[in-house]
């Protein structure tokens, strides 16, 4: 996300704090096990993440070319499908092994009524470009009272599982992040009932299934409006993550192994977990292996 564009409501030292994070430059230094690689340029703003085999797909946020990219390991583009609907505000990939769900379930400003779910073949050979998906409605309930960075229906998160399609919040207002059921059977659905997870101390920008453990993971970084030290330090976002089982009961929470803007997360087929990280006018977009996994 860009600070410029998504605080324009913020006042006060927090909201310069906020505005200034995006010209700082990441600190990411990789150690045993570790690897960082810059993204191409095409991927300045990456907004989520999925592992494909040995490769990734990812795509830039709000305002961004409707482009799907499939890269390598080495961060090199290897291909790109176009969408013929436009990128409001991409945040979340996800997959059944046949299909991809693309969530554009972006709405900190909390104006939206509907949110939109894509489904796109997961193999691209022979799709006419620009490729129209299928697309699914999220209807949000009323609330015309909504203020921007003040209310939980938000979402970064988007996670395929036993059939089911979960929409996970960011949580703004109140802090704890909450998981939404939906059917991806169905054009047209109410958001629904609200699970809470443990509250694992940040706000929540991309999560990720464990099939084999049966375990979720949540990767984000703490709220920038009460993280003040960490600007003025600059010490960064301070991202973390953290792993529940599947009864959403919080296992454990660590530290990331870097300062920058963590929005993407997958888990690849050899258990290792990897990051997708936003660039800036600075430095660019970064694909990161934490060294850390899911075994």
């Amino acid at each position: 996300m860009k600070h410029s564009v998504r605080y324009p409501v913020l006042s006060g030292l927090a909201g310069i704090l906020l505005l200034l994070s995006g010209c700082s430059v990441s600190q990411t230094i990789p150690s045993e096990g570790q690897s960082v690689v810059a993204l191409p340029s095409q991927l300045l703003e990456t907004s989520g993440l999925l592992c494909l085999e040995q490769d990734f797909i990812s795509f830039n946020d709000s305002g961004g070319k409707p482009v799907l990219y499939r890269f390598d390991r080495n961060g090199d583009i290897k291909h790109q499908l176009q969408l013929s609907f436009r990128n409001s505000d991409w945040e979340a990939i996800s997959s059944d092994g046949e299909f991809l769900y693309l969530a554009d379930t972006g709405n900190n400003a909390g104006y939206k009524q509907a949110l939109f779910i894509y489904k796109v073949p997961l193999n691209w050979s022979g799709l006419k470009q620009p490729y129209r998906p299928e697309r699914m409605e999220i209807l949000l309930p009323e609330d015309k009272k909504r203020q921007p960075y003040q209310h939980d229906l938000d979402f970064e998160a988007l996670v395929y599982q036993q059939d089911s399609l979960w929409l996970i919040s960011k949580s703004w207002d109140s802090q704890i992040p909450k998981r939404y059921k939906l059917d991806p059977k169905l054009k047209q659905q109410q958001l629904g009932k609200a699970i809470p997870f443990a509250n694992p101390g940040f706000l929540i920008t991309d999560a990720v299934f464990d099939q084999s453990k049966q375990e979720w993971w949540l990767v984000g970084y703490p709220d920038p409006r009460k993280a003040i030290w960490a600007y003025l330090s600059n010490a960064g976002f301070q991202p973390q993550i953290a792993r529940y089982d599947k009864d959403l009961l919080l296992l454990e929470t660590k530290a990331l192994p870097t300062t920058g803007q963590v929005e993407g997360l997958c888990i690849d087929q050899d258990k290792q977990i990897w990051l997708s990280e936003e660039g800036n006018k600075q430095s660019p977009a970064l694909l990161i292996k934490t060294g850390f996994s899911s075994q």
